[in-house]
């Protein structure tokens, strides 16, 4: 565990962000997205938090056992938990989970579809059906719908508690011929089963991406992730179209732990890669052991002013950061450097240098940078 390496989370700033989305859409219930441990930035504090301040009554998790520690972290809470991906209907264990935590299961096969309507013990279980408009990833196949309502209907269930889609391309222009094209199949298949007579209580499309562009905005939810935590998730030349302008919640800040003068020429670090130019080297407390990866090198960071570049390997547990020379004057041995804050741009631009994305700076920290919750941090 660090002591001085930190992501200092603020939820000032949650609260901010959920207020701006409310404002985009009135009217919308919020089904938060909190998998892989918020984002990173940590499930327990989030769900409560937003539960108890903010008033969020549904969130959406990965797996079974994230929110068997909802259930268990959150006792006598009352939230409703989506379970999207990882769910097991047929091991005891997860069954007993589902019929005595209320817990949420997205069905996306037929296979499962036909095991919950088929066993007594789920036969008051919400059904939650997710189909596939054209991600080609996980959903219950719109060619198959038919027999899935007849299925439907001949075990006596009248209602679909929640019916739902994913968006393959929604960080693209929503104009595209996917988005509209998976938009118009998923209204065909509400139709259908409307017109067989099964009421659709709750229906969902909009993920960040539909969002930020005020895309799919009908339906009774909506299943924010990424944008709640602030970033905008719309490639670079979208963004200025992007009708979200959250705040990052979180700050990742570390310390110096050494600062030198080096010479064009002189070699550093493993691999003893060679210097470039005359500088000033700074060695930061953050290593791929705490997630800040190896493919970083050679992206820019700025630090009172002056640009520097993570400079040859990033090790375990520190990374070199290569100034010029006009910088030393700033530099201190056990200030504070931060990586990313509370502005868009700069883990956009960080996340744009390193060829990754915010959803993967966040949820690649490790366990060793500590989080630390607060208001006005």
């Amino acid at each position: 565990m660090r002591f001085r390496t930190r992501l200092y989370v603020n939820l000032d700033i949650l609260s901010d962000n959920y207020q701006k989305l409310k404002a985009l859409v009135p009217g919308r219930e919020i089904l938060f997205m909190v998998k892989a441990d918020g984002y990173g930035h940590g499930m327990i504090p989030l769900v409560n938090f937003g539960h108890n301040e903010l008033g969020i009554k549904e969130f959406g998790v990965a797996t079974m056992g994230e929110a068997k520690s909802l259930r268990e972290e959150l006792p006598g809470q009352k939230f409703e938990i989506y379970v999207f991906s990882d769910i097991h209907f047929q091991i005891e264990s997860s069954k007993e989970l589902l019929l005595n935590q209320r817990i949420l299961p997205v069905i996306s096969n037929f296979r499962d579809l036909d095991y919950v309507l088929s066993e007594k013990d789920f036969k008051y279980l919400p059904l939650i059906l997710k189909f596939n408009t054209g991600m080609n990833r996980l959903g219950l196949s719109p060619s198959r719908l038919e027999e899935i309502i007849n299925l439907i209907k001949s075990k006596g269930r009248k209602s679909i508690y929640h019916l739902m889609t994913h968006f393959s391309s929604a960080s693209l222009a929503i104009t595209n011929n996917q988005n509209q094209r998976q938009a118009s199949v998923f209204k065909q298949i509400k139709t259908e089963f409307e017109n067989h007579g099964l009421n659709i209580e709750r229906s969902s499309m909009a993920n960040s991406g539909a969002l930020e562009q005020n895309f799919a905005l009908e339906e009774t939810h909506v299943r924010p992730g990424l944008m709640l935590y602030g970033p905008k998730s719309l490639i670079p030349k979208l963004r200025e179209d992007s009708h979200w302008d959250g705040q990052i919640v979180s700050r990742l800040e570390t310390y110096i732990i050494s600062v030198f003068e080096v010479n064009k020429g002189d070699p550093i670090g493993y691999g003893a890669t060679i210097c470039p130019q005359d500088g000033v080297m700074v060695i930061i407390a953050l290593g791929y052991g705490d997630g800040f990866s190896t493919r970083f090198e050679g992206a820019e960071l700025e630090y009172r002013g002056h640009m520097g570049k993570v400079f040859g390997r990033v090790n375990m547990d520190m990374t070199q950061i290569l100034f010029k020379q006009e910088a030393l004057k700033d530099i201190r041995v056990g200030e504070k450097f931060e990586i990313w804050n509370h502005n868009q741009d700069k883990i956009l631009n960080f996340s744009d240098q390193t060829k990754t994305i915010p959803y993967e700076l966040f949820c690649q920290l490790t366990s060793r940078v500590p989080r630390v919750y607060g208001l006005e941090l």
